[in-house]
């Protein structure tokens, strides 16, 4: 009974040991919209961007929604982002107080404007 669950164990450790591998050495590939979304940028945030892709794991969106998130939480401490109209450059933020803020940002730049 010990060596089959050994044997479980051990298979579950090597099947997850493949999976992170294989994830971290696979890079993310921008889809049409993240490309034009990429296209959007100014050339220092674009670059930022697709250092970050290289590192894998996160796509453009996600990228995107983390610079926004952070800067966000700079000037509305523990907000959530809700929604993102990236055309527009506005979010629409949850504060730590629960009222919904509108927030507009740059496109190109990402920098809050308000």
């Amino acid at each position: 009974m010990a060596l089959r669950r050994n044997n479980y164990l051990g298979m579950v450790v090597g099947i997850a040991a493949a999976v992170v591998v294989a994830s971290a050495s696979h890079a993310q590939v921008a889809t049409t919209l993240e490309q034009a979304e990429l296209a959007g940028l100014n050339p220092q945030t674009r670059a930022e961007v697709q250092s970050r892709m290289k590192q894998g794991g996160q796509t453009v969106y996600e990228i995107l929604t983390t610079i926004l998130l952070n800067s966000i939480k700079l000037k509305h401490l523990g907000s959530h982002i809700l929604a993102l109209d990236f055309n527009a450059g506005i979010a629409v933020v949850r504060t730590a107080s629960g009222h919904l803020r509108s927030v507009h940002f740059d496109p190109t730049t990402l920098e809050i404007r308000s």
